[in-house]
C-alpha cells in the first residue's frame, strides 16, 4: 500500500462532524498525513502539491463505526457450526479480508469483531496493520468467552468457573483483544437456550474485573431480561442484542431494567435488521409453497421476534438509554457492506436520521474508548472520513450513496467528477 497522501483538503457543501451537532454549511476539511489539521480553512492558501477533492452537492461526515461484526462468517445463511464444520482458519482469515475490504468501501473505516475462530482475528488485525490486507481500523475482541457448550463454544474459549473465566479472559487480553466479549446467554447456536443465563453472577463479575483492570471495555450477548440484570450488575459497559424476554422466551419489556441500564450507562446494541434479515427469505418460500412446516413456524417467530425489538428499542430510546450501532453483520444471511440497513432499521425504531449517524460515530468511538483518535471531524483527529451524495441526517438511506472514503489519510474511495 502507498504512503498516506501529505496533503489533502476536502470540500463539501455541508459537513456532520460525529458530535450530533446540526451539519454545517460549505465545509472544508484539511488534512496532513494521516491527522486532520484544519477544520473550515477556507481561506488559507493550498501549500503546493497538496491534493484536493470537491463535493458542493454532498455530505462530508466522520468514517462510520460498526461496533458489531463476525469478519469470520459469509453472510450467506450459513449457521456458525456449518462454518466450524466446513472451512478451516486459513479459509476463514481469507474470507474476513474480504469482508473488511467490503465494509471499507462502504464508508465504515472501524469495525470491532465480536468473535471469531482462535486467533484469526488477531492474525487480521496485524494484516491491516502492516497493509498486507485493505481495510478499516478493527478492533478484535478474539474468542467470545463461553461455558463449555454454550453459544460459538466452537470458536475456542469454552471456560467454567471463576478460575477458569478469569484465565481465559487473561489469555484474551494477552494476545490483544481489545475488548472482551462474553455470551451471557444462549444463542443461534445448537442446543443453547437463548433465555437463559449461562454464567454465574461471580462469574461475570470476575470477567469484567479483569477486562477493566486493562481498560477494556466489556461487551455482553444478552437475549433476557434476568441475564440483562445480572450483567448491569456485574457493571458490564454494553450489552449487544438486549432482547427484553422471559425464560420461557415470551418478549416481556420490563420497565425497571430499562431504567436501570439508563442509570448505570449501559449502552445496548439492538442489531436490528439482522433480526428481520431472513423473513423476505421464508416469505418467498411460503409463498411459492416450498417451505416446511418448520420454516413457516419460524417465519411468524421471527416476524414477531422482529416487531418486539423494533418496539423495545423505541422504548429504550424513550428511557434514554444510549444506542450503540452494529450491524451484527457476517452472521445469518447479513453480508458485509450493508451497514445502512442497521441505520435505517434505528430510525425505524425511533432514533432521528442525525442520532442514528451521532450514534455510528462519535457516540461509538466514545463507548470503545477511541474517541480521543476517531469517531468526529476535529483538528488532530484520524482523517477516518465519508462523503456522501445528499443528506443523510435528513434522510438515512443518503449514508449508501458513497462519493469518497478516507481511512488515515489515504483516499480510498473518489467518485469525485
Amino acid at each position: 500500500m502507498p504512503d498516506a497522501q501529505a496533503m489533502l483538503t476536502i470540500h463539501a457543501g455541508r459537513m456532520l462532524d460525529g458530535t450530533g451537532a446540526p451539519a454545517a454549511s460549505g465545509a472544508v476539511v484539511r488534512v496532513e498525513g494521516s491527522r486532520i489539521t484544519a477544520v473550515d480553512a477556507a481561506g488559507e492558501q493550498a501549500p503546493p502539491g497538496e491534493q484536493r477533492l470537491s463535493f458542493p452537492d454532498a455530505t462530508l461526515l466522520p468514517g462510520l463505526i460498526d461496533c458489531h461484526t463476525h469478519t469470520n462468517m459469509p453472510g450467506d445463511g450459513r449457521r456458525g457450526e456449518d462454518v466450524h464444520a466446513g472451512d478451516d482458519d486459513a479459509i476463514r482469515l481469507l474470507r474476513s479480508a474480504q469482508n473488511v475490504e467490503r465494509a471499507l468501501e462502504t464508508g465504515v473505516t472501524t469495525v470491532c469483531d465480536c468473535g471469531g475462530w482462535h486467533s484469526t482475528t488477531f492474525r487480521l488485525k496485524e494484516a491491516l496493520s502492516q497493509g498486507i490486507v485493505r481495510g478499516p481500523r478493527l478492533l478484535a475482541s478474539g474468542r467470545p468467552i463461553t461455558v463449555t457448550g454454550g453459544h460459538c463454544w466452537f470458536m475456542g474459549s469454552e471456560a467454567d468457573g471463576m478460575d477458569g473465566v478469569r484465565g481465559a479472559a487473561r489469555q484474551l487480553l494477552k494476545e490483544g483483544a481489545d475488548f472482551l466479549k462474553v455470551m451471557a446467554t444462549g444463542g443461534s447456536t445448537l442446543g443453547t437456550d437463548p433465555f437463559r443465563p449461562a454464567f454465574t453472577a461471580p462469574e461475570l463479575a470476575v470477567i469484567v474485573e479483569e477486562g477493566h483492570r486493562r481498560a477494556r471495555p466489556v461487551a455482553a450477548h444478552c437475549r433476557s431480561n434476568v441475564a440483562m440484570r445480572m450483567v448491569i450488575d456485574a457493571e458490564f459497559d454494553v450489552i449487544m442484542h438486549g432482547w427484553f424476554a422471559d425464560e420461557q422466551g415470551a418478549r416481556v419489556f420490563d420497565e425497571p431494567l430499562a431504567d436501570a441500564i439508563a442509570e448505570r450507562g449501559v449502552r445496548v446494541n439492538p442489531t436490528l435488521q439482522i433480526t428481520r434479515s431472513r423473513i423476505p427469505i421464508l416469505q418467498e418460500r411460503v409463498d411459492d409453497g416450498t417451505a416446511t412446516d418448520e420454516e413457516a413456524a419460524l417465519l411468524e417467530r421471527m416476524r414477531t421476534g422482529h416487531a418486539a425489538a423494533m418496539e423495545h428499542t423505541g422504548r429504550l430510546i424513550e428511557h434514554g438509554v444510549r444506542l450503540m450501532a452494529g450491524s451484527d453483520c457476517g452472521w445469518g444471511v447479513y453480508p458485509f457492506g450493508r451497514f445502512d440497513l442497521e441505520l435505517a432499521a434505528m430510525v425505524e425504531a425511533g432514533l432521528t436520521p442525525a442520532q442514528a449517524l451521532a450514534a455510528a460515530t462519535g457516540g461509538n468511538a466514545e463507548a470503545l474508548g477511541i474517541a480521543d483518535a476517531v469517531g468526529t471531524i476535529a483538528p488532530g483527529k484520524e482523517a477516518d472520513l465519508l462523503v456522501v451524495d445528499g443528506r443523510p441526517d435528513e434522510r438515512i438511506s443518503d449514508v449508501a450513496r458513497v462519493l469518497a472514503v478516507v481511512k488515515g489519510g489515504r483516499v480510498v474511495v473518489n467518485k469525485a467528477a
